[in-house]
């Protein structure tokens, strides 16, 4: 399912499409679907960057953080950056409901972590950019509502973790997406 949120959305619900499961919902300043796996922004709604803690490299309990916390209202749909293949999806311990994609033409695993619910989506399973993987939300360790995202080398979530928040700004720019949710609103 591709979304897509209306230009002014501030504050609003996300919108999802009532057509058929692959209709798309046309936006005047979002496209809503990208061929060949053009990035888009992974969270449909309101966000804002957290914390210092919330940052790449942040400070975990003697550890760097390793991708970037995507603050978001619980529910708030989540949806594939990229076309790629989904790797692994589950429920353990810190990760919450976890879902890791591979984007072969970039090379690169992207990491979805703390999702409301079990993804949308299974392993093997192939995934277009702007296609439903899951919904924001707090499972597992956590300390709010929101998306925690990584970007790692290769394929798997093994790879060297890189900053993802300026691929994510560039995203959130290209899309017209800007960041709107006020600090502690998630």
């Amino acid at each position: 399912m591709l979304l897509t949120m209306p230009a002014a959305y501030a504050g609003a619900e996300p919108v999802l499409p009532t057509a058929h499961p692959a209709a798309v919902v046309d936006s005047p300043s979002i496209p809503a679907a990208r061929q060949g796996g053009e990035p888009r922004f992974p969270v449909c709604g309101p966000f804002n960057w957290g914390q210092e803690a919330a940052a790449f490299g942040g400070p975990r309990g003697g550890r760097s953080h390793e991708g970037q916390d995507v603050m978001s209202r619980t529910g708030t749909p989540e949806v594939a950056v990229t076309a790629g293949t989904v790797l692994e999806t589950g429920n353990d311990g810190g990760r919450g409901n976890y879902m890791n994609m591979y984007d072969p033409e970039r090379k690169l695993t992207y990491v979805y972590m703390h999702m409301n619910r079990p993804p949308r989506v299974r392993a093997g399973e192939d995934v277009e950019a702007g296609q439903r993987v899951g919904e924001v939300g707090c499972t597992g360790s956590c300390f709010g509502d929101h998306l925690h995202f990584e970007i790692r080398t290769g394929r798997g979530a093994e790879g060297a973790a890189s900053d993802p928040r300026p691929f994510l700004e560039r995203l959130a720019r290209q899309d017209h997406i800007p960041s709107t949710l006020p600090p502690g609103q998630n």
